[in-house]
């Protein structure tokens, strides 16, 4: 797409109709089409000479190119106010993927006649578009009998609706089909209360579609309003885990599926491991649907946002789950030999799908399977959260006998060292060599103390936590209390300012305040198994996980295993991708990873071991693996 296109339009205007006048109007003049009769069309033709200015300005752009439809959906969906891309989720979905979708879905299906077709979050209508022209291939049927018989959409914002309406009567328009009004099958609405056996009198008739292409939006539980959270909740595989939207839609398309309908998505590749698909998965699992998956990994899709996709095709029907991964641009080179066949009952639903080759799965099995998991042998656990960490945190630009001094906003502090704990921030570490250089300082306003009545306190290992009275806090500490003072207003601001604090300079979250012992610290994600030990057991650590023990000996031996190929090998097989062969290490993802059992001279002897493949191939033969590329 053209860039300067794109700036014309963004300085152009902010109004919808604004944008669709100077798109349509352009698309018919560069297009050759004089005389129209459609109404809709009309409605959006410029005439004014004062707008006549900004239509020539703008043709100059295309004197040496088309404006195809394609071109028409594309510019529609970049001119989407980010705003509402956040909200809503919308996004372009590309030509080639919405072909292959459509395509493999109707599966060389000739008789297209009758068969209905909806988009449940139809955007710009892409989708639609694309089945129009498979119908129109396949049936002696025009384009406005098309439109008006098989296609159907709803979008919940109005102007996605109109231009999904203006694109469709174009592609009439430029088949000669001039029509002053069409019938359309298209509805403002949310998807997740929307019924169409109420709203459509030929779904009713049909008892359902025959094929559902989407692309659903993907929007996160910070960015749902309430009034979507509690609509949310209607459906069953929305219920665990953070919500996301989705996951729901999945839901929706097969409840107004026909009976042997097809489902066709693209959307977050996440669900077959994340702790919110848990639903999903058992959904999918109880109903034994026929499901086709494939896997786009970390690769990227859509330009506009970094999100990680597949390409779901579920047949609403008993039968396998089939799985294979791909790169976006490789996906029309698929066969059926390239898909791996599971049976519903030997997935795991509850901690997530392990989706590779045979091969792949006896080598994950063995891994999770040699000895006691690393979960169950060591606790694992996440760090300290305050909310508003550049508050909380500094590092001293000097210290004395009492007293840390930081520098924030050009001014100048100082806080009582007594009341400052040690921190760090593991996704930074390397090697041992880091602590001292990313240590930092957290002001701590918080009291440990021995346990005496547990229902009084919180408690965290066998010590207690407790928020300090803000009388003695600024009567012990009056510096620090002082510099937090003055940043009162920035931390009431935490979570929105709708949640009420036990006091006001408490901590966004109160667990990892105490975690004593030795840790093993590591990152959220990483491109590498980095694995610090620290002896310091008063650490608190942020933005990272800890492995906690009691024993040195233990956590170095856990180190030099963790830090090898074959946990990496395990993680980048079982773990969420992320861009540029990063990974996720949350506990969920690591927990199962087994430590076979070793003898005493083993242990011995592989901590003696330096060579990388002499770790590697030791390994391997505990786990009673052979033949794998690590």
């Amino acid at each position: 797409m053209n860039q300067n296109i794109l700036k014309y339009l963004r300085q152009y205007s902010f109004d919808t109709k604004d944008i669709n006048r100077l798109l349509v109007s352009s698309f018919l003049n560069i297009n050759n089409i004089k005389k129209v009769n459609n109404k809709l069309i009309s409605s959006y033709i410029i005439q004014k000479d004062s707008e006549l200015i900004y239509l020539n300005e703008f043709l100059d752009f295309f004197k040496e190119n088309s404006f195809s439809l394609e071109e028409l959906i594309e510019l529609f969906e970049f001119v989407i106010s980010p705003s509402d891309k956040i909200v809503n989720g919308a996004v372009y979905t590309p030509k080639y993927v919405r072909d292959f979708i459509v395509s493999t879905s109707i599966n060389a299906t000739n008789d297209l006649e009758d068969k209905t077709a909806c988009d449940v979050a139809c955007g710009c209508g892409g989708f639609l578009y694309e089945y129009a022209l498979k119908v129109k291939d396949k049936t002696n049927k025009n384009f406005i009998q098309i439109i008006e018989e098989n296609l159907f959409g709803i979008d919940i914002t109005e102007y996605s609706i109109e231009r999904t309406k203006i694109l469709l009567s174009l592609l009439a328009l430029s088949n000669n089909e001039d029509q002053e009004e069409i019938n359309f099958n298209l509805f403002v609405g949310d998807s997740l209360e929307f019924d169409w056996f109420e709203n459509s009198q030929i779904i009713e008739v049909n008892k359902g579609f025959n094929y559902v292409f989407s692309n659903p939006p993907y929007v996160g539980s910070s960015n749902l309003d309430e009034e979507t959270k509690k609509l949310m909740k209607n459906w069953s595989v929305a219920s665990t885990g953070k919500l996301d939207l989705y996951i729901p839609f999945f839901e929706i398309a097969l409840k107004w599926l026909k009976k042997d309908g097809v489902l066709g998505y693209i959307t977050v590749n996440n669900f077959y491991r994340s702790l919110n698909g848990r639903a999903l998965r058992a959904y999918f699992s109880n109903n034994s649907f026929k499901f086709k998956l494939i896997d786009f990994g970390s690769e990227q899709v859509f330009k506009s946002r970094l999100t990680y996709t597949c390409i779901c095709q579920i047949t609403k029907s008993t039968g396998n789950l089939s799985y294979t991964s791909s790169t976006p641009h490789k996906i029309d080179k698929l066969t059926n030999s390239d898909f791996i066949d599971f049976k519903y009952s030997n997935l795991n639903d509850f901690d997530g799908w392990q989706l590779d080759d045979a091969k792949t799965q006896l080598t994950l099995k063995r891994l999770e399977n040699s000895g006691k998991k690393l979960g169950d042998l060591f606790n694992i656990r996440n760090g300290f959260a305050t909310l508003r960490n550049k508050i909380y945190l500094f590092k001293p630009i000097h210290e004395d006998e009492h007293f840390y001094y930081l520098e924030k906003d050009s001014k100048k502090f100082k806080v009582e060292r007594a009341i400052c704990r040690n921190a760090i921030k593991p996704n930074i570490l390397k090697d041992e060599s880091d602590l001292e250089v990313f240590n930092e300082k957290l002001i701590f306003p918080y009291q440990v103390i021995e346990q005496t009545n547990g229902d009084l306190f919180e408690q965290q290992s066998n010590r207690l936590i407790r928020i300090l009275d803000p009388d003695i806090f600024e009567r012990n500490f009056p510096n620090a209390y002082d510099y937090l003072n003055s940043y009162r207003e920035e931390l009431a601001k935490r979570d929105k300012g709708q949640r009420e604090y036990e006091t006001w300079f408490a901590y966004g979250r109160s667990q990892a305040l105490n975690i004593p012992g030795l840790k093993l610290l590591f990152p959220y994600i990483s491109d590498k198994p980095y694995f610090v030990f620290t002896e310091d057991e008063n650490l608190l650590f942020y933005n990272g996980y800890a492995i906690v023990s009691d024993s040195e000996d233990d956590l170095k031996f856990i180190q030099k295993i963790l830090k090898t190929e074959v946990f990496w090998y395990y993680i980048k097989h079982t773990s969420k991708p992320y861009s540029s062969n990063y990974y996720a290490l949350a506990k969920n993802y690591i927990k199962n990873f087994s430590i076979p059992e070793f003898t005493a001279p083993e242990k011995t002897y592989f901590m003696k071991l330096k060579r990388k493949s002499s770790i590697n191939k030791f390994l391997l033969n505990k786990y009673n693996i052979t033949d794998i590329e690590l």
